[in-house]
């Protein structure tokens, strides 16, 4: 009977094409032919056969069936068939028969190969296969091996312990950074810009580390203290601020990619928050308020769980940094993609992700480091229940509301509870109909598609599809005791059966494949098969693999219910083993039908997902609606189950590659690189990350405070310090910046102070035409730090410092988000402000806030129209001018126009207005007769003022 794999033209004419370049037949009489050496019998008789007849179809670009013939690698993994040929077995060979024409296989598909060739194939298999080193394997040479001089980028360098250089003015640097500013400066005959006058330099340090400015009495206190000390002690009271956290904080949480909701496209409303998301926010400004070593605030955003002694519970919150991505619409693949290059490019400045599919185009990344970083990640998962941060009791209303959830909670356990109890045993109990399906239906693209909104309780579980497809794959060999008869059979009625005359007067196929391997001897290479299975198949009339499939599910069955009941003392011990063998394939961890419980809802029907997740977004609606919800911090926890990662196949992932360790990426490892350790692996890699040994962390945070500084960095690319980047403008200053920032405890406090007391930060950024013209000339871009670089104010900053100007700027550190819209209504600083991944407000975008939908290096900086008209008419603005307006008033005397003008130049401008700027607002008010176009006027001239370019830059 004909197999229904052959009863569609399209299938039949695709195999035949996965046989036709491999099949070698055994022509009868032929024998072996005579040669010096097995490669030169390849040489000459198997490559040019190979090229001219299989190439064509089989070669690397887009193989037939997924099979290349471009190595004897490639050739025994086969393709989506399994392997072409088994060496040193012709006889054993799937496709020999295929190349002799006997049955409906005719390979070549036009024109047969002669006897000779036939003959010169098989002798080829039985004497091994072989196919000479000096031929380069393909594949093999496209797997990107690491070496000595891929390790030679300047990134991948260990950190130089350099001193400074020595420079001929002495008097002029401040600290060691200093030195190499000004050596290259002196090198290209240029001096160093004066220094800024003071109210610029405190204007600029208090943006630089606190996001706001300082008062006229801060400014007027500073100028009139001429100590020595007077500047570092301004720096040292900026950097105990509470508000340093806030400013330093926003900078990480680009990094970090932060929002405050998830990316669901059916999501509205509260549905749409994290209603915990805040705690990873709180924790990041707290670690920079705490400064909390660099490294350790590393380790902690990667393992904060697995750390010993265990962390204080606030600490936990650090694992938002995995956690606070976007969602994919649930395909965990592209989820752990995002947190696998927030971890590269935003700790270390690596492009892995570039390496999903293959291996990088230009750094050293091999895709096999990609996948052993997958595994970690994969091996992660949130629980149902998120950790507690504060004590119940801390929180007012918090009893209350935990009393009002535990219902609930409880319900949607108990739900997924029964869920899996009820699906794992379908799953055993439906193992006929899975293996029938795979045994006779081909691949489906829904396999490893995302949505399935059709799926019924009838239908069978796509993942569990999947497992068996790649269990049955796996066990593809001739000596596996359960799956040998499997394939043997399979292989036998897909040559024979198909096409062949009436066989009803001679043995069956399966008796004579069965009896074969009743024969077989213990030890023996090929083993003996599992006698339940041959006992099984020989009480089956088998005319199809469908009958194989259904004998093998039901055989399986009754092993599983047989676990289930004591066992027999009368039942010898070597048939209890063959039972045990199979009973593992049915409820082991390595069973298809086995998946851990929090995976439950991946398996369920439509309706119970739906059920499911209706009852997960009420809770988290009551936490995010109720201002009594304790904070919880959003955590990872390592998997019940660690599994090692194999690689996807052009990323494809039903599609497995090679199983990889988890380990850390070989262009900074070591040749003895060492497999991660227990669990995840997420603390080792966090202490990889860390480790001394790796040059990228330090100099990679080095670079991203000295931008936020300066507002150019040392290296142009923040996020990507491999080939494709830019090479640091001062490689040494990074350096000696970096093994400093390591040697002083990775404080970024530390790393502060060096930079700010430096004389090239105090550099004016006011370019003279007579002191400066030979320095635009010779360095237009300022890439040589002759003077200081003007900066705009970001969103985060300009915002703020209107609220601090109209004194409604509200200093509250910490908790849940306040909605920005309308944006009048919020007076938090805008760190504390809801970002809403799918629906960032207005007044963001026309700024240039971050992008929360992956890690950012930097923002961009626009100048368009939007900006102007914001200015002009946004609600925000015109309220801000009018409390100003008031304020001045309230603050002085009404009827003196001269000191409300004055009063204003120095709220907002930290100075007095020129005699030419009083006169032309005297003139401008002049023009209001009565009172309410006074008010007005007053309100548009504190607007224009709030607006202007002297607010919006810093010098």
């Amino acid at each position: 009977m004909t197999s229904t794999f052959f009863r569609e033209p399209t299938r039949m004419r695709f195999f035949c094409f996965i046989i036709a370049a491999t099949l070698i037949g055994l022509h009868p009489g032929s024998s072996a032919f005579a040669c010096d050496d097995d490669n030169d019998f390849f040489e000459t008789r198997i490559r040019p056969l190979i090229a001219d007849n299989c190439l064509e179809c089989h070669g690397n670009d887009s193989p037939e069936g997924e099979l290349r013939l471009t190595s004897r690698a490639s050739i025994l993994r086969g393709g989506t068939s399994g392997p072409a040929a088994v060496p040193g077995n012709a006889a054993d060979s799937l496709l020999i028969r295929a190349v002799r024409r006997a049955g409906v296989l005719k390979m070549p598909p036009t024109e047969k190969l002669n006897d000779q060739e036939i003959a010169n194939l098989a002798t080829w298999i039985e004497n091994g296969l072989a196919w000479p080193n000096a031929a380069p394997n393909p594949e093999t040479k496209s797997e990107m091996v690491v070496t000595a001089a891929d390790r030679e980028h300047w990134s991948f360098k260990p950190i130089q312990d350099v001193d400074p250089p020595i420079v001929a003015d002495t008097t002029w640097p401040q600290t060691g950074l200093d030195n190499f500013i000004l050596a290259r400066l002196e090198a290209a005959n240029l001096r160093p810009a004066p220094i800024a006058d003071r109210r610029m330099l405190l204007r600029r340090v208090y943006y630089d580390l606190i996001g706001l400015p300082p008062t006229w009495d801060e400014v007027q206190s500073f100028e009139n203290d001429p100590s020595p000390q007077a500047y570092s002690s301004v720096v040292d009271r900026l950097l105990e601020s509470p508000r340093y956290g806030e400013r330093w904080g926003r900078h990480w949480l680009d990094v970090a990619r932060y929002a405050d909701t998830k990316d669901g496209v059916l999501m509205f409303g509260d549905d749409r928050l994290r209603p915990f998301a805040y705690t990873y926010r709180d924790y990041v400004i707290r670690c920079f308020n705490e400064d909390v070593p660099f490294d350790r605030f590393v380790e902690e955003q990667l393992a904060a769980d697995l750390i010993n002694p265990p962390v204080e519970p606030w600490k936990l919150s650090a694992l938002g940094f995995l956690t606070l991505g976007k969602m994919f619409d649930g395909n965990v693949h592209d989820v752990i993609d995002d947190q696998i290059d927030s971890v590269t490019r935003g700790l270390m400045g690596l492009t892995v992700s570039c390496a999903r599919c293959h291996d990088h185009k230009f750094d050293p990344l091999p895709t096999a480091d990609y996948y052993s970083l997958y595994g970690v990640f994969a091996n992660c998962e949130t629980p149902r229940d998120l950790p507690l941060i504060a004590p119940i009791a801390k929180t007012p209303g918090g009893i209350e509301f935990e009393h009002l959830v535990l219902s609930k909670r409880e319900v949607l356990r108990t739900f997924v509870d029964e869920q899996y109890e009820m699906l794992t045993e379908t799953a055993r109990q439906r193992v006929t109909d899975y293996l029938v399906h795979v045994s006779t239906a081909p691949i489906d693209p829904m396999e490893t598609a995302i949505f399935f909104l059709s799926l019924s309780p009838e239908d069978l579980r796509v993942p569990i599809i999947s497992r068996w497809r790649r269990l049955l794959e796996t066990r593809r060999q001739p000596e596996d005791p359960v799956f040998g008869p499997w394939h043997a059979l399979q292989s036998r009625m897909e040559s024979e059966v198909a096409g062949s005359p009436d066989t009803k007067s001679g043995p069956r196929i399966s008796d004579v494949v069965l009896a074969t391997w009743r024969q077989r001897p213990a030890g023996t290479n090929f083993g003996q098969a599992n006698t339940l299975v041959l006992d099984a198949l020989e009480a089956t009339k088998i005319e199809s693999v469908g009958d194989i499939a259904r004998t093998y599910g039901e055989l399986f069955i009754s092993a599983y219910e047989r676990s289930k009941k004591p066992i027999d003392p009368e039942t010898t011990e070597s048939v209890n083993s063959q039972w045990r063998q199979l009973v593992d394939l049915m409820v082991g961890p390595a069973s298809p039908t086995f998946f851990p419980k929090s995976q439950t809802f991946r398996y369920m029907s439509r309706a119970q997902i739906d059920d499911h997740n209706a009852k997960a977004l009420e809770i988290d609606r009551l936490s995010a609606q109720n201002p009594n919800a304790p904070p919880r911090a959003m955590v990872v926890q390592d998997s019940e189950i660690i599994r090692e990662p194999k690689i996807f196949v052009r990323g494809n992932a039903s599609q497995h590659g090679r199983p990889v360790p988890r380990q850390f990426v070989s262009v900074l490892s070591t040749d003895e690189r060492q497999p991660f350790g227990e669990g995840s692996g997420r603390l080792d890699l966090a202490r990889a990350i860390t480790s001394l040994t790796n040059p990228l962390t330090a100099r990679v945070i080095v670079n991203r405070v000295w931008m936020f500084h300066f507002g150019e960095p040392l290296v142009a690319t923040p996020s990507d310090f491999g080939r494709r980047g830019n090479p640091p403008t001062h490689p040494e200053l990074l350096d000696y910046l970096a093994s400093q920032l390591q040697r002083n405890g990775w404080s970024l406090k530390w790393l502060h102070r060096q930079i700010v007391s430096s004389n090239t930060y105090k550099q004016s950024s006011r370019v003279d035409e007579n002191v400066s013209a030979v320095a635009v000339q010779v360095d237009p871009e300022n890439r040589l730090l002759w003077r200081m670089n003007r900066q705009r104010l970001d969103l985060e900053a300009m915002r703020d410092t209107i609220l601090h100007h109209a004194c409604q700027l509200e200093n509250r550190f910490g908790g849940r988000p306040q909605s920005p819209s309308p944006d009048a209504a919020s007076q938090r600083r805008t760190v504390y402000n809801l970002v809403d991944r799918q629906s960032l407000p207005g007044m963001y975008r026309t700024f240039d806030f971050a992008s929360p939908d992956l890690s950012n290096e930097r923002r961009s900086k626009t100048m368009v129209p939007q900006q102007a008209l914001f200015a002009l008419n946004s609600p925000f603005m015109l309220t801000q001018a009018r409390l100003l307006a008031e304020r001045s008033a309230s603050d002085t005397a009404p009827i003196d126009r001269t000191a409300r003008i004055d009063w204003l130049y120095q709220t907002v401008f930290l100075r007095l207005p020129t005699d030419d700027e009083r006169l032309a607002c005297l003139a401008y008010l002049e023009t209001a007769t009565d009172d309410v176009a006074k008010s007005k006027a007053w309100q548009r001239l504190a607007q224009v003022l709030l607006a202007s370019n002297e607010v919006m830059y810093v010098d």
